[in-house]
């Protein structure tokens, strides 16, 4: 891996009377300031050319892939003002790469669907093949897109997509992910239909005009809130979790801040506030009014830019809600829940019947502790999931999972980020007939994801990681249908006695 750079730093003004002074400075900067970093001299920077003219240092900078040749640009900024401000009033005002090359070696043969998308990357301006070498020249860049590390993420992505990097996923997890690492008995199907039409059948769910929705009536939701009741008596109560209410609309910057919007930006619903614009907004009543359509143009005019996203994980806020905060080991764990509202995510062409929706409930768990409280209390949420199971006598099985939410993200890029051995482990209850069960726990363990990510601190500067633990109430709902059936006379007694007698509205045309 070899980068070239072509830059400029520019000063306030000239700079020839200390022509001298930066000579010296350059020279002893590829001695040790550019090499620091780095075992080997040839994978660090090096400047190989300079020149001074009037307001500009002119430098050609060469290096491998350790300390990368615009980090050596931006390493000479900070002491080449030290040196010339004192005695020559002479600072740095910006810096700008002008031509900058990055040469890999590559296998024989490129897949070209592989060369379209790295050309499609920001920033890439052109890209050849000579030999075995790929050969990637970027566009002009300035100085706060290179600290932004712009240029490293790019690399990366060249990296994943010629499938040079092992998947983060699989790198970090210290097991197979999709181990099955414990399961139930075996439990005898009372019912082996579709639960969906069934549902539908007797009126207990109605298709919503909305993709991936559903109304659900009396009886599924007296269901819901029996298995809802069970979770909180059973794994939530025990492990001390306490109550609170999470906001449901998240600005973008906090799914930044949690990398979500560059591992799933497709997955989500974004939200974009209305302007202060009553003209457009009454046009748009008048043109409704006798039109009888809505009229989207006006409407789009009307509206900011998307600002918010709803809720795809639940556990969003948490994390905000701790941001920039100091806690104190003693104090550890602080554990909260969440239970007040749906959750969201567009799962594009992945929605379908009453297990895979656009729009669902789930009791999020999230905890912040030590590294050792934070394992403990998920792998505490798991075991007592699994008792439930066994107590409403569902068949289930338990798997290291194979996509940590919070990876997603991080596919292109680690920054040291701390893990822990196992990220994920899912719980899943067995569809009758189906190889795949549906999945209703999954239990994390973030490392040091949202710690670094949200700069919360632990008072002494001991180790904290975060933790979270969805449990999926309609997709539980789902999976004790499908093995119990509708007949709540099979059912087992610990759900029984906790539903009261519901009825169907008695509609003509439905269902």
């Amino acid at each position: 891996m070899k980068f070239k750079l072509k830059g400029r730093m520019i000063l306030n003004r000239n700079a020839s009377p200390a022509t001298e002074e930066i000579k010296k400075f350059i020279e002893k900067a590829n001695e040790d300031l550019l090499l620091r970093g780095s075992k080997e001299e040839k994978e660090a920077s090096k400047i190989t050319q300079w020149e001074l003219k009037d307001k500009e240092i002119r430098l050609t900078i060469v290096s491998g892939r350790r300390v990368r040749a615009h980090d050596g640009l931006l390493r000479l900024k900070k002491p080449l003002t030290q040196l010339l401000g004192p005695k020559y009033h002479i600072g740095v005002r910006k810096m700008v790469v002008d031509d900058y090359t990055f040469s890999i070696t590559i296998p024989q043969s490129v897949p070209g669907e592989k060369l379209d998308e790295i050309r499609k990357l920001p920033f890439v301006d052109m890209l050849k093949i000579e030999k075995n070498t790929l050969k990637i020249r970027f566009k002009p860049l300035d100085e706060k897109e290179l600290r932004r590390h712009v240029v490293d993420r790019v690399v990366k992505q060249v990296q994943n997509l010629l499938e040079f990097e092992e998947d983060l996923t699989v790198k970090v997890t210290k097991a197979k992910p999709g181990e099955i690492i414990a399961k139930s008995k075996p439990y005898k199907p009372l019912f082996t239909d579709d639960p969906t039409k069934e549902a539908m059948r007797r009126g207990w769910v109605k298709k919503f005009p909305g993709r991936g929705q559903w109304f659900y009536t009396p009886p599924i939701t007296a269901l819901h809130r029996a298995l809802e009741e069970l979770v909180i008596q059973k794994i939530v109560k025990p492990l001390k979790f306490q109550e609170c209410l999470f906001p449901k609309l998240i600005p973008l910057p906090i799914m930044q801040k949690m990398r979500y919007l560059e591992g799933l930006p497709e997955g989500m619903y974004y939200c974009n506030a209305p302007r202060r614009d009553p003209e457009t907004f009454e046009k748009f009543k008048r043109e409704l009014i006798i039109k009888k359509e809505i009229p989207i143009d006006l409407l789009k005019k009307g509206l900011k830019e998307p600002g918010y996203v709803i809720a795809p994980a639940q556990c969003e806020p948490f994390y905000q809600f701790l941001s920039h905060e100091i806690v104190d080991k003693k104090s550890l764990p602080i554990k909260f829940y969440d239970r007040s509202g749906w959750t969201y995510r567009w799962e594009a062409g992945g929605a379908k019947g009453l297990d895979r929706v656009h729009e669902f409930q789930r009791i999020e768990l999230v905890w912040l502790g030590t590294p050792e409280q934070t394992e403990k209390i998920r792998d505490q949420t798991v075991e007592l999931s699994q008792k439930l199971s066994n107590e409403l006598e569902l068949e289930w099985y338990t798997e290291i999972g194979d996509d940590p939410f919070y990876l997603e993200g991080r596919k292109v890029e680690e920054r040291g980020i701390e893990f822990p051995d196992i990220p994920k482990y899912e719980m899943r209850i067995t569809l009758p007939g189906e190889e795949k069960g549906v999945a209703v726990i999954s239990a994390n363990v973030h490392g040091t994801h949202f710690i670094e990510g949200f700069s919360i601190r632990e008072a002494r500067g001991e180790k904290i990681w975060t933790g979270c633990t969805g449990i999926g109430l309609t997709r539980w709902v789902f999976g004790f249908l499908a093995q119990k059936g509708f007949e709540a006379d099979n059912w087992p007694k610990i759900i029984k006695k906790r539903i009261e007698k519901v009825e169907i509205p008695p509609i003509i045309t439905w269902p």
